[in-house]
């Protein structure tokens, strides 16, 4: 059962770290793209980027704790009224335990000792039936506080990649080292991500390349009509 366990909470946090990735590498990449190419400086790309990249992994950590932890509260409220009910039943004397007792003429204090003894296992065997889905429900299989943890984590180390090119080089000329690093990244995760759902690895890094790189372009032709229209150059 606990190797079951682990077994579910490492497909969740998988599910996590393919959000928080995904997610950072195209917003990140996009706005940056968008404010280098309207602002063309340097300083507001680094700062924007930071502030960004931690303020949206704050905000999907919250996320993400708040999902987990609310998903495991209603899902335990919508089955708990069930069990108490299944507990406080008392199936014993009746269908087949029943049939066969009048078949065997068992009355009195020996019926009474029999049901007793079967009431007793059967509300055992629904004990570990309740405990089993308990431990393979979202309520425990979800752990809030992991879940927030790996998408902040997730999140920053992925954002990281579309800024690190603006650290090094001129803003003007880091725009398309920027988008090319990301989209590779994208294309080595969506590989990745491939191995846990069976499918084909080139196609699923092309499909992230694709909405990336689409994300990028439009912010590229929205920063520009910015700077055209505004002359926004800092």
């Amino acid at each position: 059962m606990k190797r079951r366990k682990r077994k579910f909470q490492l497909r969740r946090v998988v599910e996590e770290v393919v959000f928080g990735v995904e997610d950072s590498l195209v917003s990140t990449v996009a706005a940056l793209t968008g404010i280098a190419v309207g602002t063309q400086s340097t300083y507001v790309v680094v700062l924007s980027g930071i502030v960004l990249i931690f303020a949206e992994a704050t905000s999907m950590m919250a996320g993400s704790y708040l999902s987990s932890k609310s998903e495991a509260e209603v899902w335990l409220q919508e089955h708990s009224e069930d069990w108490d009910e299944l507990m406080r039943s008392r199936g014993a004397g009746r269908g087949p335990v029943g049939a066969a007792l009048r078949r065997a003429n068992i009355t009195g204090e020996d019926r009474k000792a029999v049901l007793a003894a079967v009431e007793t296992q059967r509300k055992r065997w629904l004990g570990q039936v309740i405990q089993h889905e308990r431990v393979h429900s979202p309520a425990g299989t979800k752990t809030p506080v992991l879940a927030g943890v790996v998408m902040g984590v997730s999140y920053m180390s992925a954002g990281a990649i579309p800024l690190l090119a603006y650290l090094f080089m001129p803003v003007e000329q880091a725009i398309w080292p920027s988008i090319g690093i990301t989209l590779a990244a994208l294309f080595v995760f969506g590989a990745w991500k491939a191995s846990f759902t069976k499918q084909s690895r080139i196609l699923s890094g092309l499909e992230m390349m694709v909405i990336a790189g689409a994300a990028a372009a439009i912010a590229y032709v929205l920063g520009m009509l910015v700077r055209i229209t505004f002359g926004a150059i800092i």
